[in-house]
């Protein structure tokens, strides 16, 4: 009697064999992948940067076109023990000085940072030079930590960004409506 060439237990044999082999190819692929939860990226509109300990996180311009005023919109964190001057020089622009207090982070819009506490006025840019969807050079700098330049952003005035103009604190509800 001849046995048939695919016995139920040769048929298992080869099946563990080719489960196991597709298992190593499989998580090979990990090994040659870079982890993408490792990459830093901007996760928003805006841009990071940083200038000695201070980092800026989703840093943008907002504005109705280009020569009109617009303001920054994002956040700068002191990771430093002692309080930081940041001077802020856009294209085309006057610089303008902050101070952002120790272990802390403010709003470049001048609204109060998510503590409640921290706040800086609202640093503002009297006529962007370039179109709503282009890029702004604005150098950021310490005394300390020298300056770096940083291609902004440029967005139209919209919503979640609020209006370019700048509103006196308690007449805007973030949405541009006055109440």
């Amino acid at each position: 009697m001849m046995r048939p060439a695919t016995s139920p237990r040769r048929v298992r044999a080869l099946a563990g064999a080719g489960a196991l082999g597709a298992a190593v190819l499989l998580s090979s692929c990990q090994s040659l992948s870079e982890q993408t939860t490792d990459l830093k990226y901007d996760a928003a509109d805006g841009v990071s940067s940083s200038v000695g300990a201070l980092q800026l996180s989703d840093v943008l311009v907002v504005t109705t076109g280009k020569g009109a005023a617009g303001h920054l919109s994002g956040m700068v964190t002191n990771n430093g023990e002692s309080a930081a001057q940041l001077q802020i020089s856009p294209t085309g622009g006057q610089p303008q000085t902050i101070t952002v207090p120790p272990l802390t982070a403010v709003r470049l819009d001048g609204k109060p940072s998510g503590d409640g506490t921290a706040k800086v006025p609202a640093v503002t840019v009297p006529s962007v030079n370039v179109e709503p969807g282009a890029m702004l050079p604005i150098t950021f700098g310490t005394g300390s930590a020298g300056s770096s330049p940083v291609q902004v952003p440029v967005l139209l005035d919209h919503p979640p960004y609020g209006t370019a103009s700048h509103e006196p604190e308690g007449e805007s509800t973030g949405s541009g409506e006055h109440h």
